[in-house]
């Protein structure tokens, strides 16, 4: 890490570790990169049509090496959240922000309904009675 990161400071490549990731075990790292990279499409933080960084930037960014972050781009364009153009780069794809806005929703939506099955809580009218209830709390 130490050479990719003289590397691009040769390059004068100046990366802010503001927000430095901290990795779970139980998560492979370039699922929790591409993950990561989703997060920041939702929140606005990166917008359709954005370029974003180089794989050698998000390296030295998330301190791992290119190849895990070349499995997250991979990882990301396969979900259609990105678009590689050779020899430019990688893109945010039109209309991603939308698309992982109602994937994440839908996921979400699922596991609060399993998890009420779980504690017992089959019907549906009591389901969407908690929901209306925890809307109006907000």
């Amino acid at each position: 890490m130490v050479t990719v990161h003289a590397e691009m400071a040769s390059l004068g490549i100046i990366i802010s570790k503001v927000n430095k990731m901290s990795f779970k075990d139980s998560v492979p790292i370039y699922i929790q990169i591409a993950n990561d990279i989703k997060e920041q499409v939702v929140s606005g933080k990166l917008v359709d049509g954005e370029k974003l960084k180089s794989v050698r930037e998000y390296a030295v960014f998330y301190e791992v090496t290119p190849l895990t972050v070349q499995r997250a781009m991979q990882l990301l364009e396969t979900e259609s959240v990105i678009q590689a153009k050779k020899g430019i780069g990688s893109f945010i794809v039109l209309g991603a922000r939308s698309t992982l806005e109602s994937m994440m929703i839908h996921t979400h939506v699922k596991e609060f309904v399993r998890g009420m099955k779980n504690m017992g809580i089959h019907t549906e009218e009591s389901v969407l009675e908690l929901v209306k209830e925890a809307l109006t709390d907000e």
